[in-house]
């Protein structure tokens, strides 16, 4: 996505409710049992979930393509 389609786009309440909560809390207890599986710092898991936004960010600034929302 670009800056202008962040800019353009924002979740609906219906989306918040449904799908990004629902999601941020599935991939936050998810996480929780990678720690707990890997006895590893908080520190770490935050690290891998830094590395999975990087490569987002990163994919946007790449892309040659533009999104669906402009």
């Amino acid at each position: 996505m670009t800056e202008k389609c962040e800019t353009k786009w924002s979740p609906t309440e219906d989306q918040i409710d449904k799908i990004i909560i629902p999601a941020m809390q599935g991939t936050a207890q998810q996480y929780a049992k990678y720690a707990s599986e890997l006895q590893c710092p908080p520190s770490f898991i935050a690290l891998m979930l830094r590395d999975i936004a990087d490569t987002f960010e990163e994919n946007a600034i790449t892309s040659e393509k533009g999104c669906d929302c402009c």
